[in-house]
């Protein structure tokens, strides 16, 4: 198992540029800007595949996972419509993801993804054991 404080770094690194992208995302969501909404997509994807070699390391795929889908779904969507033609449905899906990720980030802020990681490695650990 590894030494968990090794995670700290990395997660505080995805903190703060999620904690960015999502204040930037937040002003492009009141305005639907498109466009701008789907270089946020890009900036998640780029977040996942720059923090992937620390999180393969510290043995943490799903979180990579996680923002690179959550880019990507966002990049996706965003493709396929434009202001003028944006529909409730987008726009309910672009705010989801935003809220699912502030979600993330807020747990991540607090230290409360930490300690759930924590504990998941606690019960790991005491699994292995028996």
């Amino acid at each position: 198992m590894i030494g968990m404080e090794r995670f700290l770094p990395i997660l505080e690194t995805i903190y703060i540029r999620l904690r960015e992208i999502l204040i930037r995302n937040e002003r492009y969501i009141v305005r639907w800007e498109v466009s701008k909404i789907k270089r946020i997509g890009e900036d998640l994807i780029n977040l996942a595949w720059d923090v992937s070699p620390q999180l393969i390391e510290v043995e943490h795929r799903i979180l990579c996972s996680s923002i690179k889908e959550a880019g990507l779904g966002i990049w996706n969507r965003a493709s396929k419509v434009d202001r003028d033609n944006i529909t409730k449905e987008d726009k309910e899906y672009f705010r989801s993801v935003h809220e699912a990720l502030g979600n993330l980030c807020e747990k991540m802020g607090t230290g409360e993804y930490y300690e759930a990681l924590l504990e998941v490695a606690s019960k790991i650990r005491d699994k292995k054991r028996l």
